[in-house]
């Protein structure tokens, strides 16, 4: 089942990247189609329910896990939602942002049955 949540967000990545992509190759108005950034935001989120669907069938659900998520989530959200010229949407792509800071800065430490 996580299989399809990975999958579901690498297709949110590249319908975030594609625009770009065409961009280069002077097809301006495919490029600025707001259909990229929709596909982004419903692949994006969900691959994100499933993936935490999954983390709760499998009893595994931790605040690493969590905050992963929710970073990935609000990156996914405010990149799309600025695409679509969302009013202060870089905020939630900045929060994306620091939160995978903070998941990379504090440990993630189990303990060691004896």
């Amino acid at each position: 089942m996580a299989k399809w949540g990975t999958y579901s967000i690498v297709v949110a990545l590249l319908a975030m990247l594609l625009p770009f992509i065409l961009s280069a190759f002077e097809a301006s108005d495919l490029s600025s189609s707001p259909l990229f950034p929709l596909f982004s935001l419903i692949f994006g989120g969900a691959g994100v329910i499933i993936h935490l669907f999954s983390l709760l069938k499998s009893n595994s659900l931790n605040g690493s896990a969590l905050l992963l998520l929710i970073s990935i989530l609000s990156i996914i959200f405010g990149f799309s939602l600025s695409a679509l010229k969302i009013p202060n949407a870089e905020y939630l792509l900045l929060v994306g942002a620091l939160l995978v800071a903070v998941w990379i800065i504090v440990p993630n430490r189990r303990e060691e049955s004896k």
